[in-house]
């Protein structure tokens, strides 16, 4: 039988900040102690993280305050721009991040977001991305928010994620140099190829955190999915607005599974010095570090060189270390990357008794109806050397016995 889709849609309508978006997840079911216990991990001096209940606009909403002895978290992060500051890079955050202990999946997803909210911070100030550094203070409370909303989705495991459009404000916001416009510099960069609402709201209704982490975790934008409902929470932000309940809101439901489409990450490099060998032990360590799919295709380059392209498919949430991979364990200089949707059939494995022994086979449904069965290869592979036989013999005999089965 074809599995229900966990679908989760967030609505942005009213802007968004980390904290509102931690607050829905809690809010929708996600165990706010397993968000404390990935925060903590973090071993950040002065953190400390509460759940209140409380009310915007007439809205029951959940409250997660985040606070840094001495600083105060008011539903934005100040992002210095001056080449001179000492705060977090990229580097030190990674380091934070990477040595707290936190499922892969969660620390994976929380390098992404702070990877494309560092980008985005310095194509908008003309940096590199090693030049950015965040306040200390609004570092700390920038990580504590990405890490739980990481740690949040981890544990409501939603198959597919879709956002609102969403509301930026408008007017200008203080920042560490002087006033910016709503939306600021580094927001606009993030929310590139996005919807807008388009509600005029005075003020910043969306912060630099909370575009990084809806832009990464998008599969879609749209409105409510048709899907059959089973939570709903709303996250409040600090202040209330006249026009509209200050949250954001989480809807948590399923769908009959078909052939939905999925996002992925696509990293491609391109090298002109490698041997077989090291390039057939990258494409071992890209699969270790979660990639889909590595292909390899043989390319003529620049002096009349030959060399090899690698086409890398990833998800989004395993894009940091399947990049940290391709850049370590290879002669590269760089990547590409682009984000893409892809259909798959619906997924399962069987396993089927034949005179090689037992073989597993992968099934496809479309619509819950078998479209193919495919013998595993490495199931194959080892029953043919072990019974010294072809391996055609061993898929031949997978594909009759699993025939047998559906008859």
């Amino acid at each position: 039988m074809s599995r229900d889709e966990r679908v989760l849609w967030i609505d942005a309508a009213a802007g968004a900040s980390g904290d509102m978006i931690l607050g829905a997840l809690v809010d929708a079911g996600a165990p706010f102690a397993a968000v404390k216990r990935a925060i903590a991990s973090l071993k950040l001096p002065g953190l400390r993280v509460a759940k209140t209940a409380t009310v915007r606009g007439a809205v029951s909403a959940t409250k997660v305050d985040i606070r840094v002895a001495g600083h105060d978290h008011d539903d934005h992060h100040l992002h210095e721009r001056g080449r001179g500051h000492h705060g977090r890079s990229f580097r030190q955050i990674r380091g934070v991040i990477a040595g707290a202990a936190i499922e892969p999946a969660v620390r994976d997803r929380a390098l992404v977001i702070f990877r494309r909210l560092i980008e985005a911070e310095g194509l908008a100030h003309g940096l590199a991305p090693d030049a950015v550094h965040l306040h200390e203070a609004g570092a700390a409370d920038a990580i504590a928010d990405v890490v739980g909303v990481a740690a949040a989705l981890h544990a409501l495991a939603p198959d597919r994620v879709i956002v609102s459009p969403i509301t930026t404000g408008s007017g200008t916001v203080a920042c560490a140099h002087g006033l910016y416009p709503v939306p600021g510099p580094a927001t606009s960069h993030l929310l590139s190829g996005v919807p807008l609402s388009g509600i005029d709201a005075e003020g910043e209704r969306l912060t630099p955190t909370g575009a990084a982490i809806l832009t990464t975790i998008a599969q879609a934008y749209g409105g409510p999915p048709a899907m059959t409902l089973s939570r709903v929470g709303h996250g409040a932000g600090a202040r209330d607005y006249p026009e509209r309940p200050n949250v954001v809101r989480a809807l948590l439901g399923a769908r009959r599974a078909g052939a939905a489409a999925s996002e992925v990450v696509v990293v491609e490099l391109t090298l002109d010095d490698a041997t077989p060998q090291l390039i057939a032990y990258a494409v071992e360590r890209l699969f270790a570090a979660g990639a889909l799919d590595v292909q390899t295709t043989s390319v003529q380059m620049k002096k009349g060189r030959s060399g090899h392209n690698l086409t890398v498919l990833a998800r989004p949430e395993a894009f940091d270390a399947v990049s940290r991979a391709a850049l370590s364990e290879t002669t590269t200089f760089g990547l590409r990357f682009r984000r893409e949707e892809r259909i798959e059939l619906d997924r399962s494995t069987q396993t089927v008794a034949t005179r090689f022994g037992r073989v597993r086979l992968k099934i496809g449904r479309l619509d819950g109806v078998e479209i193919r069965a495919e013998p595993e290869y490495d199931d194959c592979a080892a029953a043919a050397r072990k019974h010294g036989v072809s391996f055609d013999a061993v898929h031949r005999a997978a594909v009759a016995a699993r025939r047998g089965r559906t008859r």
